[in-house]
């Protein structure tokens, strides 16, 4: 008849070399610290690190001390990891593995995609926002500086600073500007296109200015931009100089720009846009910027 065998059908020599037989076999298929960390990709440090915060212990351990793992294991440092991947803590980690089931992972992926996207999204912008500062480099390389050219723009969504008065102390203007740039950094609108300026043509005309003076500051907007109340600087042909030098001297372009609209019978339109290209974030010297400098043509009157 089969019957099970147990230590007592045998000697105490022939248990002796049972016991070491069952052992055998045991050890025979655990893994030592090398080998768990060989096949999981997990350093043995790490390991060790888990075993402290107690989110993953060794299956086993000798009466010296010694550790070993079982390859059913492995499921669980995939688990682990897959865990710290979307962001848990050792804690959460622990807590999740002690009670994890298709629900609680499944309300823990949908909550925690949430934020995820978020990031996606700001660095997206960031990456676009890269783009347009080489673009912007790469522009500035090839224009030809203080050459009049006419080029058709896209339309622009903006937005604008307060109004800067036309009387408006030096302080005043920066305080302005300190709180549009607040705002920039806010938004997270400050690697991209540089703040920019609005000049209104009575200023650009006056024969006294000794210095660029702008209406408003403003920033072009990222095309994710969540802005309710922005302005759109309009599609058209656009007469066009490249500066180079300081921003307060851009004023020195704008009397060659309108005489060449008079000159070829160009109706333009009252504001003139000042955008960096190369700017305090490209170059140490105020010397080197480049300013695009741009004023809209309303119609074509003819020419004789």
């Amino acid at each position: 008849d089969i019957r099970t065998i147990s230590l007592v059908d045998f000697t105490l020599s022939d248990r002796w070399l049972l016991i070491k037989e069952r052992i055998a076999i045991m050890y025979e298929n655990l893994l030592n610290p090398n080998e768990f960390s060989s096949i999981s990709g997990v350093s043995k440090q790490t390991l060790l690190f888990y075993e402290k915060k107690n989110v993953f212990k060794p299956i086993f351990k000798n009466e010296k001390g010694f550790r070993f793992y079982s390859l059913e294991q492995l499921d669980i440092i995939v688990t682990i990891q897959a865990l710290q991947t979307i962001g848990l803590s050792l804690k959460e980690i622990q807590n999740y593995i002690e009670n994890r089931n298709a629900d609680l992972i499944y309300d823990l992926y949908s909550n925690r995609m949430i934020p995820l996207k978020q990031t996606v999204n700001k660095y997206n912008r960031t990456i676009e926002m890269m783009h347009v500062k080489l673009d912007l480099i790469n522009k500035a390389k090839s224009v030809l500086l203080d050459t009049i050219y006419l080029e058709y723009r896209p339309a622009i969504q903006i937005v604008k600073s307060k109004e800067i008065p036309a009387d408006a102390s030096d302080t005043l203007q920066y305080k302005i500007l300190g709180e549009h740039m607040a705002y920039r950094k806010e938004k997270d609108y400050s690697l991209g296109h540089a703040v920019a300026g609005i000049v209104d043509m009575k200023t650009a005309l006056n024969p006294n200015i000794n210095k660029t003076q702008y209406k408003y500051y403003y920033t072009i907007l990222p095309s994710d931009h969540d802005e309710k109340d922005y302005d759109i600087i309009e599609s058209g042909t656009y007469i066009v100089m490249y500066h180079k030098g300081p921003y307060n001297q851009t004023y020195q372009a704008y009397p060659f720009m309108i005489d060449y609209a008079g000159k070829n019978h160009f109706e333009i339109e009252s504001m003139i846009y000042d955008e960096s290209l190369i700017d305090e974030t490209t170059e140490s010297d105020p010397a080197n910027y480049i300013t695009q400098i741009s004023i809209k043509i309303k119609e074509v009157k003819g020419s004789d």
